[in-house]
């Protein structure tokens, strides 16, 4: 049972599993930086797998797909944006609008594009082709782990790291920074606030794409009803506790998937599947606690020094 939890194939599971997550979570952490509420990161995901893999259907090409599924996510993201900014709804209220209503539009265009429900796969419906490394196949366990995955796979872990060097070493995210600190103080220095929200909004939506694209064409080579099943709200959690910061984001991103991928391993040795497909549940909600925990243990040692 331990080897389950250390096993080179649920490590590399679980980088498969963390992909979507990542792109979702570092997307999100854009608005959550800018200021602007969005928690509708579920539905910019289901609307993108819908159309990546429409236009996988479509094209016979997966990279179609991904550019199919970035628009999706461009489009939900500036519905989002014109009810909150020029409108004047609330975040919140927009954000559970779209969520609850992502799953009957897909399922309708499902309807009409393929005339099925529950789940749809065709031979033309391709995923993407997985990159072997010759000098990485050949190490031990790392091997197993990295070698053989699709290219949104490796490109999520860049993004960790080249969307935290924009967020914090670049003017674009000191500005962008700025405005979620203090809007008016932005606004006094010149700096153009609405865009800035917009801009966000609009990254946000991009990387909710790739990471909804992921989803029916990152091997499965299938899109069914509710594809995303939570995940968009498993992204909004990491990038809460994780302050807006796209590294470490996308780091509990990553612990996420492998409880996840550690409890289909538990399900093949005979443990309830109902119990183990709790546990990336669980662990999102003990993480939430020892987060808020240590928050306050820091609040109050910072008012003891005051």
């Amino acid at each position: 049972m331990l080897e389950t939890f250390f096993e080179a194939t649920t490590m590399a599971s679980a980088l498969r599993l963390a992909t979507p997550l990542i792109f979702a979570a570092i997307g999100g952490c854009f608005c959550d930086r800018a200021g602007v509420f969005n928690i509708a990161l579920e539905s910019f995901m289901l609307c993108s797998a819908f159309f990546a893999a429409l236009g996988t259907y479509f094209t016979v090409n997966p990279y179609v797909g991904v550019l199919y599924g970035i628009l999706a996510g461009l489009v939900c993201a500036a519905i989002f944006g014109l009810f909150v900014f020029y409108l004047d709804s609330s975040g919140i209220v927009v954000s559970i609008a779209m969520n609850l209503s992502a799953w009957g539009l897909t399922t309708l265009l499902m309807l009409f594009f393929w005339g099925s429900r529950g789940s749809f796969t065709d031979e033309r419906l391709v995923s993407l082709p997985t990159i072997h490394i010759a000098w990485l196949e050949k190490i031990p366990y790392l091997g197993t782990i990295f070698d053989g995955q699709n290219l949104l796979v490796y490109l999520a872990l860049v993004m960790m790291v080249v969307m935290w060097f924009v967020m914090y070493k670049t003017p674009f995210g000191l500005r962008l920074r700025g405005v979620g600190m203090n809007m008016h103080a932005a606004q006094t220095i010149g700096i153009g606030t609405l865009k800035y929200r917009w801009i966000a909004t609009l990254i946000t939506g991009a990387f909710c794409g790739i990471g909804g694209a992921v989803l029916p064409i990152g091997g499965t080579s299938i899109f069914s009803e509710n594809m995303t099943a939570g995940r968009g709200f498993l992204a909004v959690a990491a990038l809460l506790v994780a302050k807006g910061n796209p590294l470490f984001s996308g780091l509990f991103c990553l612990l996420f998937a492998y409880t996840d991928a550690v409890s289909l391993g538990l399900q093949n040795i005979g443990i309830p599947s109902q119990l183990v497909e709790t546990l990336p549940y669980v662990t999102t909600i003990l993480v939430l606690v020892v987060t808020g925990i240590n928050q306050k243990l820091s609040d109050k040692r910072g008012a003891a020094f005051q």
